[in-house]
């Protein structure tokens, strides 16, 4: 497998901190995580290892310490030897996700007999799932693509017409994508955001895009406004279900506003190196947004 930011490199040139990887999470109750992501740079899977302890960070080193040296090593079954960890709680999660499964198996955990893991689960939210993405990126040799978008001098967007909004994943190739998992389908949550540097706006669209099954139409999407007004438009008949998605959504990001206002910047930042990159039609839509053809709007201006 190639990664959109690189090649991949051996496995005994990857060198990660010994406490990369550790996470103190949010909330009153301390606790701390250790994650392990694959170790294979050939391997595609988004699978992570998670030890965690209240006891605190020292502890959890110490006593995971042995799952850490066998990850070193390229140990495929490195996860076995948290197995063997009675003093430390583990399981797997997906990144994407954000589904727990047991060390073995592929089916997901039920979490209402596994109340711990669900409770510990539930504390990874949007931001910290982001940051473990970044550490699956180091942890296989690879450069962070987000990163490596945010320092090019330029931004080219296949497909892109000036006065469409643009999806964040589609500019920066997300180091995660952000799925939700209702029942048997699978949807993704598609954050857009208006890359015109010079437009106030301030409005980022959520679009939740039907997975799996293929072809199946997509709920519809919630529009939010920087004052944190949002409206919530369903396709057809998915009022129930795109308002589960939506709290879904800011249950695992309960910080989202925050979120949406960095990326928004961010997105303005590239949207000039977008602009300067490419050459408006008379007929196009004009790149303020108005909605006019480029023509009548700003190409007649003086």
């Amino acid at each position: 497998m190639k990664s959109d930011a690189g090649t991949s490199v051996k496995r005994d040139k990857v060198r990660l901190a010994p406490d990369d990887g550790v996470f103190e999470l949010p909330g009153a109750e301390p606790a701390w995580i250790w994650v392990h992501t694959c170790p294979k740079p050939e391997c595609e899977c988004r699978s992570a290892l998670v030890l965690a302890t209240n006891a605190g960070r020292k502890v959890l080193l110490q006593r995971g310490a042995a799952v850490h040296a066998a990850w070193s090593t390229g140990e495929i079954g490195y996860y076995k030897f948290a197995a063997k960890l009675d003093n430390l709680l583990a399981f797997h999660i997906d990144i994407d996700t954000a589904e727990v499964f047991a060390l073995e198996g592929d089916k997901p955990l039920d979490l209402a007999r596994h109340p711990l893991s669900g409770a510990l689960a539930e504390r990874i939210d949007g931001d910290l799932l982001d940051s473990i993405g970044r550490l699956w990126y180091r942890g296989k040799g690879w450069t962070d693509p987000e990163q490596q978008t945010l320092l090019a001098k330029k931004a080219k967007i296949r497909g892109w017409r000036p006065g469409e909004m643009l999806a964040w994943d589609d500019v920066c190739t997300g180091v995660r994508q952000d799925y939700y998992v209702l029942e048997d389908r699978l949807y993704e949550a598609v954050e857009m955001y208006c890359p015109v540097p010079d437009c106030e706006c301030g409005e980022v669209v959520v679009a939740f895009e039907t997975r799996v099954p293929r072809g199946a139409p997509s709920p519809g999407h919630v529009s939010v406004q920087h004052t944190g007004a949002t409206k919530i438009e369903p396709y057809k008949k998915y009022h129930d279900r795109l308002d589960q998605l939506w709290a879904a959504f800011q249950k695992r990001h309960p910080n989202y506003r925050a979120r949406f206002a960095r990326r928004y910047g961010t997105m303005k930042s590239i949207g000039a190196r977008i602009a300067a990159t490419h050459k408006v039609g008379r007929n196009d839509p004009c790149p303020c947004g108005s909605g006019k053809k480029y023509k009548r709007c700003c190409a007649s201006s003086p």
